[in-house]
Order: structure tokens, then C-alpha cells, then sequence
């Protein structure tokens, strides 16, 4: 279905777009939307996760960053700052302004999708820097560390959902 119309706009359908592949099992990333880093500007994402999945590997903060989760499919299980919710499904909006802890994962059955936007643009740059980590054998623990800091991602040590 993908339809892109110039400088007019594109149509992208369901998992179309930019596809990034990953080394977390059980997760597709593909942006609908990226840009350029400024003011403004945002990435549009559309994530996929099987049951069990967790998109990211542990909870985390962007100190300048805001996302926007919106769910369309399926269940998931969020952490927003010291709050858990584990039933967010279809038609849920999960709002994380900059600064406040958060995680996310499949807390269903079936495979669940989320749309998520940020701003600034460039979450894009992060997932094709951690796929090239994979691709070149040098992934591991500690370069995606550093990576993650470089993305203003700062891992923090909380645990949830257990």
C-alpha cells in the first residue's frame, strides 16, 4: 500500500515504512514519519510486540524528549514515573513528557501495536545506530549503553510489573 505522493504527502499502510531489524526478539520497529533534529519536528513509529515482549530492554528517561503512545492493537503493560498499568489496550494514549521514567511491554496474549511520536525528531538515527551495532557484531550491553546516552536515553534501575 505504500503511496508516496512528492512533496504533497505520503500513505503508508499497516508495518510500512521504515523498517529498522533489531536485536530484541519479538519486536518490529517501522517509522511512519522522521526528520531532521530542530524544533518541532517529530518521528512517527509504529511498533510491534509479541506476546511477552518488552520494547525496551529496561526502564528508562529522556531528559528532551516527549513521546506519545498511542495503542491500537493488543495489551500493554506501561510504567509512568511510579505508576504501573498494566491493561492499557486499543484506543489508550499514553502520554511521557521529558523527564519522567518510563517502560513499556506486551502484557497480553496476542501480539499488541502502538503508534508512538517524539519529539525532537531522530529517534530514527538511534534504531539504525543500534541495528549497524548488531549487523557489525559489536553489539553488546555496554556499546548500547553509550549509545542510548548519545539518543539523551538514561537507563534507570527500577523494577515492575513482576
Amino acid at each position: 500500500m505504500a503511496k508516496s505522493v512528492a512533496a504533497e504527502g505520503r500513505v503508508l499502510g499497516p508495518e510500512e515504512g521504515k523498517r529498522i531489524q533489531l536485536p530484541i526478539p519479538g519486536v518490529s520497529v517501522v517509522f511512519k514519519a522522521w526528520g531532521k533534529k530542530s524544533p518541532g519536528d517529530h518521528d512517527l513509529v509504529e511498533m510491534t510486540l509479541e506476546p511477552g515482549s518488552a520494547g525496551t530492554p529496561r526502564p528508562h528517561v529522556h531528559r528532551n524528549r516527549e513521546e506519545l503512545f498511542y495503542v491500537t492493537e493488543g495489551q500493554f503493560g506501561f510504567l509512568v514515573g511510579d505508576q504501573q498499568f498494566m491493561q492499557v489496550g486499543p484506543g489508550s494514549l499514553v502520554h511521557i513528557p521529558s523527564g519522567v521514567v518510563h517502560d513499556f511491554r506486551n502484557s497480553g496474549s496476542v501480539r499488541a501495536r502502538f503508534m508512538l511520536v517524539t519529539s525532537p525528531a531522530g529517534l530514527d538515527r538511534y534504531f539504525d545506530e543500534m541495528g549497524a551495532l548488531y549487523s557489525e557484531g559489536k553489539f553488546s550491553e555496554a556499546a548500547l549503553r553509550e549509545l542510548r546516552l548519545k539518543y539523551d536515553t538514561d537507563e534507570v534501575d527500577v523494577s515492575w510489573g513482576r
